[in-house]
């Protein structure tokens, strides 16, 4: 395979060898052409010498041409008066002095420019038929062949040159790159990154670019190290509980061993929670942005959450104890939000669940709330439960944040999926907390610019909604 610096050269000179070349095609045409009509009018001065002899006394000797020229003259009665042309011209007289064009060109081994005369007098009309050693003509023509092929090598290998000393240049911040890159492998650095010059070129475009996925890269990296390292230390203690409850199972006493099988299953349960928490926050870690969705889209949505929610509820065998009411505060339902409705689900699950759970048992009333602002949207979850202790309010949205105080074993990834949610949509995630008020968790979304402005209040309730 070829390098960057090989191809370069090679193609931009088979380009000007090429263009080299059909200059130098056009002009060894223009200068055969010169030398063609140089070659008739020298050929056709010494006819006009032989004309004046037969227009003036045909019967007078005629004196032979010059060094290299040849004339054969042939009277009217086709007695040849005078022949010195070649040997290889005599035997083909008849086919010349065939009525045809002035100047002919006859190839016999060699090649020669045949002027032809007719001349007109009142006896009949003669013929002269003049020539010159070839090697005349030709010779001028090959050396201007010989001229163009050194232009074209000369020109060939001058650009090579000149073309391998630009690619050169313009690589060498490519090997710098290169070099850094292998250095950054070898180092496994944190903090090092590829140089930037200073030109403002593709090559420094090129170096931002890969920083910026360096660094990405690296953010990744903390991150998965993070969430395995999270894992293991979250995982461990449930796990140790498990096994305890499990070993503690020995068949003596049904009624023990019931209530140990219960606290394992709900053991297990919150292992299973706290799995999908966390494979659904590494998803969202990966950073693909939220899409967008018409704010009747994401009331659908939400009221689909709400019902599940009240279904769930209504079981008898429910764990959960409350009420959820839906809010809409919607004045343009066809705007679109920079929220779509798998993420706008995925808030409204969590903080949900995070409310009825907190309440330690007791029956917890939930407001859900989606409401139109002229920027943005607003979607927020309130209870009247116990609210969040004061030591982890500020923190809240960190991942594995409980509080020590709390009854509610949940997971700590709730309010984290909620606030990474928010950042990769472009907006933000509240708290608010009261411990004897309840608390309040929401997000902001900005609204897409463009989205239309609607008509109507288009305000929407989903059926049995608390108006506050």
């Amino acid at each position: 395979m070829l390098s960057i610096r090989a191809r370069i050269i090679i193609g931009s000179t088979a380009v000007v060898v090429l263009l080299v070349l059909a200059a130098c095609i056009a002009v060894y045409a223009q200068i055969s052409s010169i030398a063609v009509s140089r070659e008739k009018a020298v050929l056709h001065n010494i006819a006009e010498v032989y004309r004046g002899i037969i227009v003036e006394d045909p019967s007078e000797p005629f004196e032979k041409p010059g060094i290299d020229q040849h004339v054969a003259i042939i009277a009217p009665d086709g007695t040849e008066k005078m022949n010195t042309l070649p040997k290889t011209l005599r035997t083909r007289i008849d086919e010349l002095t065939v009525p045809g064009p002035t100047l002919r060109e006859v190839h016999h081994g060699e090649t020669y420019y045949v002027y032809v005369d007719a001349v007109e007098t009142p006896q009949g009309t003669w013929t002269v038929l003049v020539t010159r050693d070839s090697d005349i003509a030709a010779g001028i023509v090959s050396g201007v062949v010989a001229l163009l092929w050194v232009l074209v090598i000369g020109s060939a290998v001058i650009f090579a040159a000149g073309a391998w000393v630009i690619a050169t240049a313009a690589l060498r911040p490519v090997e710098r790159l290169r070099r850094s890159a292998e250095r950054l492998a070898l180092r496994r650095s944190e903090k090092e990154l590829l140089p930037v010059g200073s030109a403002g070129d593709e090559i420094d475009s090129l170096a931002r670019t890969l920083n910026q996925l360096i660094e990405d890269v690296r953010a990744a990296s903390a991150r998965e190290q993070q969430m395995v390292a999270d894992a293991s230390h979250e995982l461990r203690n449930p796990l140790a509980v498990l096994r305890a409850q499990l070993e503690l199972v020995d068949g003596v006493d049904p009624d023990a061993d019931r209530t140990l099988l219960a606290e394992s299953r709900a053991t297990l349960n919150r292992l299973i929670r706290l799995a999908q928490s966390m494979l659904e926050l590494s998803r969202i870690e990966a950073g693909a942005a939220s899409g967008d969705s018409t704010l009747r889209e994401l009331a659908e949505e939400i009221t689909e959450r709400v019902d599940d929610v009240r279904w769930r509820l209504a079981e008898p065998a429910s764990d959960l104890r409350g009420s959820v009411d839906l809010d809409f505060d919607i004045s343009a339902p066809e705007a679109r939000a920079r929220l779509d409705r798998a993420d706008a689900a995925r808030v409204v699950d969590n903080l949900i669940d995070n409310a009825l759970r907190a309440s330690k048992g007791d029956p917890v009333h939930v407001a859900v709330t989606l409401r139109q602002n002229a920027a943005d949207i607003e979607l927020i979850v309130a209870d009247d439960g116990p609210g969040f202790d004061p030591s982890v309010t500020d923190r809240a949205f960190e991942r594995f944040t409980r509080s020590d105080s709390s009854a509610y074993a949940g997971g700590g990834l709730g309010l984290a999926i909620v606030a990474r949610v928010a950042e990769l949509a472009g907006g933000s995630a509240t708290i608010s907390s009261n411990r004897t008020a309840g608390a309040e968790v929401g997000i902001r979304i900005p609204l897409i610019s463009d989205s239309p402005d609607g008509s109507g209040d288009g305000r929407r309730r989903s059926p049995n909604t608390h108006q506050r």
